[in-house]
């Protein structure tokens, strides 16, 4: 009897070290929301950009839940939606059952503000059902959003260009970059290529933008022969994230006659001249 009564002891304690408790494991008596998974579109929130946050509802509970709602109620820290507010539907949601570990998903279209920073807000979340007797039960959750930085750089370039529209720079084009994001950029540096286009010079680089800064890039183009070209713009930068962001920009570059004479045969028609004078010979 005793053996009988320290192996039962020795399996109790041997389960509750373990961390296994008969009946623990198991769903509860009643209806049990939580939110399941997160997400959003577009994938990335930007500043002043809208958005749908959608979530997914799971019931745990063994029992079916009715007449759900889902309150959207403050920002972390705040009294209101801080940086956020809601489009159209307001921020109260409802939901007519979710039967016993099944899901249901809501859309929550929102709004971020253009001043937002870039990071983390969390936003708390209400859930409330009731049992089919009637019994309502609570829910408080929390949600984060990550707002991630649009891209702040612009290339300020026009579509079409033709060479020799500026009598100043014959054989030049000239456009600007800016910053137009709400956080400085660091590593900010540019290239241009096109198929049957020399550029001098082909890269630069500039360094740190402030907010609202700008500067331009000038560079001579150099042909073989007229013609359109398309040609692409590339910027590169670190946002305020450490994060490389690329924006790239195609435009055509259009090549009149004159100008394949102005730009790509000069360095020829002095050499040529050079051998007349010098010896007498025609290239």
């Amino acid at each position: 009897m005793k053996a009988k009564a320290l192996l039962a002891t020795l399996i109790v304690t041997l389960l509750l070290f373990f961390g296994i408790v008969p009946g623990v494991l198991a769903a509860p008596e009643q209806p049990l929301l939580q939110i399941s998974s997160v997400t959003f579109s577009p994938e990335t929130v930007s500043p002043g950009k809208d958005f749908k946050m959608i979530l997914t509802l799971k019931n745990y509970g063994d029992y079916d839940a009715y007449n759900v709602t889902l309150d959207i109620l403050s920002m972390a820290g705040a009294q209101d939606l801080g940086v956020f507010s809601m489009v159209g539907s307001g921020s109260h949601f409802y939901i007519d059952e979710i039967p016993s570990q099944e899901t249901a998903t809501i859309e929550i279209p929102m709004v971020s503000s253009p001043n937002a920073e870039a990071k983390n807000y969390n936003l708390n979340l209400k859930l409330y059902c009731e049992s089919s007797g009637g019994t309502g039960y609570e829910f408080a959750e929390t949600v984060g959003i990550f707002i991630n930085e649009s891209n702040s750089m612009s290339i300020i370039a026009p579509d079409r260009y033709t060479l020799g529209t500026d009598e100043k720079a014959v054989n030049q084009l000239e456009f600007e970059i800016a910053n137009f994001g709400s956080n400085p950029v660091r590593g900010v540096q540019l290239g241009i290529a096109s198929e049957g286009l020399i550029f001098t010079p082909n890269y630069q680089y500039y360094g740190t933008f402030e907010k609202d800064d700008n500067d331009s890039f000038t560079t001579a183009v150099t042909a073989d022969t007229p013609g359109e070209y398309p040609t692409k713009i590339t910027l590169k930068y670190l946002d305020s994230f450490n994060n490389e962001r690329i924006t790239e920009r195609d435009i055509t570059l259009v090549v009149p006659e004159d100008q394949v004479d102005a730009s790509a045969s000069k360095t020829e028609n002095i050499f040529q001249q050079f051998l007349r004078v010098v010896f007498g010979i025609n290239a």
